[in-house]
Parts: C-alpha cells; sequence; structure tokens
C-alpha cells in the first residue's frame, strides 16, 4: 500500500486534537512498516504538480498516486456523499475501495474476525455519518453469511 504524503501530514495534524479521528489517525501513523509514504509529483508517469479536482490535497494525490500503472484500488472513506462521483470521475482505471468495504473484506478473508469487524464499522459509523447507510448495512449483512 502506497500513502501520499500529504495524508500522513494530514493524519499528523488530526492527532492534535483529543478525539476518536486522532486516535484513528495516530493508529494509522503507527502501523508506518505496513504501507509506503510516498510523494505522488516524484514519479515519472505523474504530473509534475497537483491537478485541480475539487478535492483536498490528501485526495487529490491519492488519485494522482491511483492512477499511476500497475494500481488495483483506491481506498477512501468517501461514499454516497459529494465527493465519491468526483473521485470515480477522475479515478483513470483503478478499482475504489471504500473503509467499510475493506475492513468486511478482511474478515471474509480471514484476516479480522467477523465480530472484530463488526465492531469497528458500528464504532467508526457515528463518526462519519455512516449509521443510516444502506451500503454500509448490506456489508455488515455480509458478515452473517
Amino acid at each position: 500500500m502506497v500513502v501520499p504524503s500529504e495524508v500522513v501530514a494530514e493524519l499528523r495534524d488530526i492527532t492534535q486534537y483529543q478525539d476518536i479521528h486522532a486516535a484513528a489517525a495516530n493508529n494509522v501513523l503507527v502501523a508506518r512498516s505496513h504501507y509506503t509514504v510516498e510523494d505522488p509529483y516524484d514519479r515519472n508517469e505523474t504530473p509534475d504538480s497537483r491537478p485541480t479536482f475539487g478535492l483536498d490535497d490528501g485526495e487529490t494525490d491519492g488519485i494522482v498516486l491511483a492512477n499511476a500503472p500497475d494500481v488495483d484500488g483506491f481506498l477512501t472513506d468517501e461514499f454516497g456523499g459529494t465527493n465519491f462521483p468526483l473521485i470515480h470521475a477522475v479515478l483513470q482505471g483503478p478499482r475504489i475501495v471504500p473503509t467499510p468495504r475493506l475492513i468486511v473484506d478482511y474478515a471474509r478473508n480471514g484476516h479480522l474476525s467477523h465480530e472484530a469487524a463488526r465492531t469497528l464499522l458500528t464504532t467508526i459509523s457515528p463518526h462519519r455519518s455512516w449509521e443510516n447507510s444502506p451500503y454500509v448495512s448490506q456489508l455488515l449483512q455480509r458478515l452473517d453469511e
């Protein structure tokens, strides 16, 4: 997994708060050995400067990396909101993988227990406005299959 340096900077900023988002950001930073940090504009096959997509810098840089050759997917917590169609429009090929889907797939493939996945989704949901999402409801039902 490759994470844009701008996303890491945003995570560091978030850790300054005293809330669940700060705790989650800190967990991602602590797991640094599980991902590579890269400036997307250092690659030969990417633009020299940040394009204007109408998204924040971290999302934009993630899309620039995702549009590079040999990328399988773009992990995002955006779905169902106004940014999702825009992300879909600017991606040039990789599959969009929303965070809830990744969590459920981890459970279905044995990397996480079904109960742990359910707990993660129900804990995250109110903080990401997912509690009434039919998408998340469908994924939770898949954990019972």
